[in-house]
């Protein structure tokens, strides 16, 4: 018999014919198990929390759970026969993560559940005197599978871990190339949400509107996950006010071109220097990833290694392929107990850093193009503004579904929601913890950016409000959310009427290599 002692969270040992040890943490009780059985043959344990600290005995009670043969008599106490798999389990120690410490962590492209399937929204308030008169949206897609390239690295993984005990359960990739980036179920509902909220909060802006293809305009790259989730918005936007069966359901018309065409929507795509300099040969991004597998991946990939006996040793750079496994099998199969159970919260976080400095050095402020690659949808967005204003167009809304990519060149281009330091292989585990805009921390499935436009009755003035996942934010320069319509085209006047052919011109005209 073997005992195990929580007392407070104190560190003590007794003189006892079988080891006493404290429980401190998750981590720490996994270390305990393992040195404590590696000592012992099979035989039951008792676990017992001596603390008067309710959540130290519901702690001890939780860290416990994965063992086999468990019997709780009291909050906190148990007894447990080790069978060779209880061993087995507590001798690897994987982590057990709820999926709202996951979401609520921003570890991930999921919203928490509270926030993507909330309708008890408010309608929006903003200045006497002002009216909202036009609405522009580009929104990113729902939850989708993952793409061919994580598929191939899961292929990896799967003869990787192929003899290692603890994941003979989930080992084998389930993800199929023929459904890459599909919408998973979340992602059909996530867009429906969205567009319920969307009337709720522009109550008095929609108030009367009837569907017009002229006056509502759909917009949508040309991917099965955007145009879908485009119809999803829509069904929640309309809800019940349509000429569809008894549901009332409303047909909508969105309009679509080419990827390699769509310089507002897919302006990465449609960029041959992007491709050539940002996504291909982009030696900034190599050189910081390099180093970041050398630093921090490797010794991750050496714990891994050391701990399931993996032969030969774990390559490093599929430490953040096993972070997105995790994403996947959350998103999917709503299971947190695969790949996410390989790694600790700081493990999961450092995996997140790699895909952050990815994205910053590929479409955001360590790219060479990425504070310019927006202008399209910046001078399409002045462009409609203007025409309506001028009675040219009927267009009340201009509603758009886009992806994470396209939301990151945007917030870029305009300046706004950047670090305080670049994203860099050498910053300390503390400024990785307080990293807050990248496509990881704050671009999820769903993401919303409205650009509202008012005019005043006072003086007819018309201003521009921008709102990201429905929190306004001041358009650097401006000095306040609502920012003048003439500063604001002030403020990007390099940006308004760009010549794109010419800012993505290259030497030579290589295909596009971007899966997608």
């Amino acid at each position: 018999m073997a005992t195990i002692t929580s007392n407070n969270y104190d560190i003590s040992t007794t003189n006892l014919d079988a080891p006493s040890i404290v429980l401190i943490n998750t981590e720490n009780f996994n270390k305990i198990i393992k040195a404590l059985l590696g000592s012992n043959e099979d035989g039951p344990i008792f676990i017992s929390d001596v603390s008067e600290d309710e959540s130290a005995q519901e702690e001890t009670t939780e860290l416990i759970q994965p063992l086999n043969g468990m019997r709780i008599s009291e909050p906190g106490t148990a007894e447990i026969t080790i069978s060779s798999h209880a061993k087995e389990k507590a001798l690897y120690s994987p982590y057990n993560y709820s999926e709202e410490y996951l979401l609520d962590n921003h570890l991930f492209w999921l919203q928490p559940n509270e926030v993507a399937f909330n309708t008890d929204v408010k309608p929006i308030s903003y200045p006497d005197k002002y009216e909202l008169k036009q609405l522009h949206l580009v929104t990113r897609h729902g939850a989708r599978q993952p793409d061919p390239v994580n598929i191939f690295s899961y292929d990896t993984l799967e003869k990787v871990f192929a003899n290692v005990s603890v994941a003979k359960d989930w080992y084998k990739n389930p993800f199929s190339l023929a459904k890459n980036y599909q919408l998973v179920k979340r992602g059909e509902i996530e867009p429906y949400f969205a567009g319920i909220r969307c009337r709720k909060r522009y109550a008095k802006f929609w108030n009367g509107v009837k569907y017009d293809p002229e006056v509502i305009k759909f917009k949508s790259t040309q991917t099965s996950r955007t145009g879908a989730s485009m119809m999803a918005f829509s069904e929640g936007l309309f809800n019940g006010i349509g000429p569809l069966d008894s549901c009332k359901s409303q047909p909508i018309y969105y309009s679509t071109i080419p990827l390699d065409q769509d310089t507002e929507l897919a302006p990465f795509l449609a960029c041959r220097r992007w491709n050539q300099t940002c996504w291909t040969n982009n030696a900034k991004r190599s050189e910081q990833i390099f180093a970041y597998g050398n630093k921090t991946l490797a010794p991750i990939a050496e714990r891994l290694t050391k701990e399931y006996d993996i032969s030969p040793p774990l390559d490093p750079h599929l430490i953040p392929q096993i972070f997105t496994a995790c994403q996947y099998w959350m998103t999917v199969f709503n299971r947190t107990d695969a790949w996410c159970s390989l790694l600790s919260p700081d493990e999961l976080l450092l995996a997140r850093y790699y895909w952050d400095m990815y994205g910053y050095y590929t479409n955001s402020y360590g790219s060479p193009l990425g504070t310019q690659l927006g202008c399209r949808f910046l001078t399409q967005l002045v462009n409609g503004v203007e025409e309506y204003l001028d009675g040219k167009s009927e267009a009340i809304a201009h509603l758009k579904e886009t992806h994470g990519f396209t939301i990151l060149i945007l917030l870029t281009t305009m300046g706004v929601f950047k670090d305080d330091y670049p994203l860099t292989a050498d910053l300390t585990f503390e400024q990785i913890k307080n990293v807050k805009y990248t496509e990881y921390a704050n671009v999820p499935w769903s993401s919303t950016l409205y650009f509202e436009i008012y005019t005043c009755s006072d003086n007819k003035e018309v201003s521009i409000r921008v709102v990201f996942n429905d929190v306004p934010f001041v358009i650097p320069g401006c000095g306040s959310e609502y920012c003048e319509w003439k500063k604001f085209k002030s403020i990007f006047s390099d940006k308004i009427g760009c010549d794109f052919s010419e800012l993505c011109s290259y030497p030579t005209n290589p295909p596009i290599t971007f899966y997608f």
